[in-house]
């Protein structure tokens, strides 16, 4: 794969407005006959977002689209390649990380999709992951734990994080919390008074607090810190992230749960429109933004604020967690414990809180939500899904857990995070 045109021809003149009007027309190069699209992606391979995007783009490409592919291995805050300002190829896909890169890409002349979002008001259509649903799946995960407190954890000046923050905090405030709020630069997280910050604000927090970090990577410095400050995590913090890098959720201590932000989506959907983009003659105008709704919670053991030593406790969880949603009874949870129906009640409110039925009909409540959330399914089943056997009653216990009817849960996200693609 070679790097056509990676010197200049002649300097550039510097525009004094860096971003002109987006009604000026913006040419489409056409490749000539016979010669597949030539296609820049600047985009990094440093962090799971970037991997899962260009896993997206490869997707688009073995549908049948010839493209020629120029990427070279980079990270997210780099700038963009001096060999970009002469190429001749037809069309890019970038992380655009600062408004100097958004400058340099404009001058090219080229169709490109921003698949960060990070630069605001550029003449590019953005393609990017829906920050509020991912908050709202960490709130619905955290709440349903019922936390004594709520905080998020997130990168300062970036505002895919600060939008993740706001939904977040909302959300919260809905519930009567009054969250928790530290943020950091990306680039001086690991100094010493970042961490110092860090260490106080994890020690001021109530005991059994849940925690929303705006992704992975700082969610596993948070739970290092965490630890060389003698917290426990999940009895004294839930932590949840963003991205499910599996790499990092697996060797944190302990496993992170995360959220799959769906941005192999994001690739394929960035690709699927820069052709369109590319086959036109001009861009008068920037499309609306592609918004991609987030895939799911993936649970593990640091937000299992359930976690116990007891291995008999620890049997009752498991299946608790396994089956909730299969109808499930307190009996048949008792005898896969090895305890009495009695002695589990008083084992289970002593070490866990609450009761065996009220950690059973979390579970569904929660599975509840997904499903009103995430498909179309009617009402009766949904109920049967979560394991509820009539509708009637999955409706009271709904609403009694979450203040609202499933209709209007339903509609309250359908208002709040909209298919906006």
């Amino acid at each position: 794969m070679s790097l056509r045109g990676s010197v200049p021809s002649k300097p550039h003149r510097r525009d004094p407005n860096p971003f002109p009007s987006l009604k000026q027309t913006i040419p489409s190069h056409q490749p000539t006959a016979g010669r597949p699209r030539e296609v820049a992606l600047l985009v990094e391979t440093a962090m799971v977002s970037g991997r899962e995007i260009l896993k997206g783009i490869g997707r688009f490409l073995r549908e049948g689209h010839p493209w020629t592919v120029v990427h070279e291995p980079r990270n997210l805050l780099d700038a963009a390649p001096d060999w970009i300002r002469s190429w001749q190829g037809d069309g890019i896909i970038a992380r655009i990380s600062s408004p100097e890169m958004a400058e340099t890409l404009r001058r090219t002349g080229l169709p490109v999709v921003d698949v960060l979002g990070l630069v605001k008001d550029t003449p590019f259509p953005l393609v990017h992951v829906d920050d509020t649903a991912i908050a709202r799946l960490a709130f619905d995960h955290l709440s349903s734990q019922r936390p004594a407190s709520l905080g998020f954890y997130g990168f300062k000046g970036e505002n895919w994080s600060e939008q993740r923050r706001d939904a977040f905090l909302g959300l919260a405030r809905q519930l009567g919390y009054l969250p928790h709020i530290l943020e950091v630069r990306r680039t001086s997280r690991f100094s010493g008074p970042a961490q110092k910050a860090l260490i106080g604000w994890l020690k001021s927090l109530p005991k059994r607090s849940g925690v929303m970090v705006c992704n992975d990577e700082l969610a596993s410095d948070l739970l290092q810190t965490a630890r060389r400050s003698g917290l426990s995590v999940p009895g004294d913090v839930a932590v949840i992230g963003v991205d499910d890098d599996e790499a990092l959720c697996s060797i944190a201590c302990p496993p992170l749960s995360s959220i799959r932000a769906a941005h192999a989506k994001v690739g394929h959907e960035a690709a699927t429109l820069l052709n369109r983009l590319m086959k036109r003659r001009a861009l008068r105008t920037r499309p609306e933004a592609v918004w991609i709704s987030p895939g799911e919670v993936i649970a593990r053991q640091s937000t299992d604020l359930m976690q116990v030593a007891d291995p008999h406790l620890q049997r009752a969880l498991a299946l608790i967690r396994e089956k909730a949603c299969a109808g499930i009874s307190v009996d048949e949870v008792a005898t896969a414990a090895g305890l009495s129906r009695s002695v589990l009640q008083r084992r289970f409110h002593a070490h866990v809180g609450g009761t065996v039925h009220g950690a059973i009909q979390k579970h569904r409540i929660e599975a509840a939500c997904r499903l009103l959330r995430e498909t179309n399914l009617p009402q009766t089943e949904v109920a049967e899904r979560a394991g509820f056997l009539h509708a009637e009653y999955f409706s009271n216990v709904f609403r009694q857990a979450m203040d609202c009817t499933p209709r209007q849960y339903r509609l309250a996200v359908r208002r709040e995070a909209p298919d906006k693609a």
